[in-house]
């Protein structure tokens, strides 16, 4: 193939040999992706083919988290915090 970086018309030798290279390129790439040992999580994710995963119970936070993160926040409106979207672009 030639190595000239200009626009030029693709003969069909030029055409096969991308072809050949481009395969044995995308041949490489997959055996090195099998390679990758994936972890269990993404295993169990495999096998939920439905898209959805179970819900947990959550975390339990400081009781007195709430009361101190609104206690702090500039703005508050029925128990969330108000900000302005964007303000920091001006």
């Amino acid at each position: 193939m030639t190595n000239n970086s200009l626009w030029h018309e693709v003969s069909e030798k030029e055409k096969e040999e991308i072809r050949k290279e481009s395969k044995n390129l995308l041949n490489e790439f997959a055996s090195e992706l099998s390679k990758i040992k994936t972890s269990t999580l993404i295993k169990e994710q495999e096998e939920n083919v439905s898209g959805t995963r179970e819900e947990g119970d959550g975390w339990n936070t400081d009781s007195e988290f709430r009361s101190i993160t609104l206690s702090n926040a500039p703005f508050v409106e029925d128990d969330s915090i108000v900000a302005e979207k964007g303000g920091w672009k001006k």
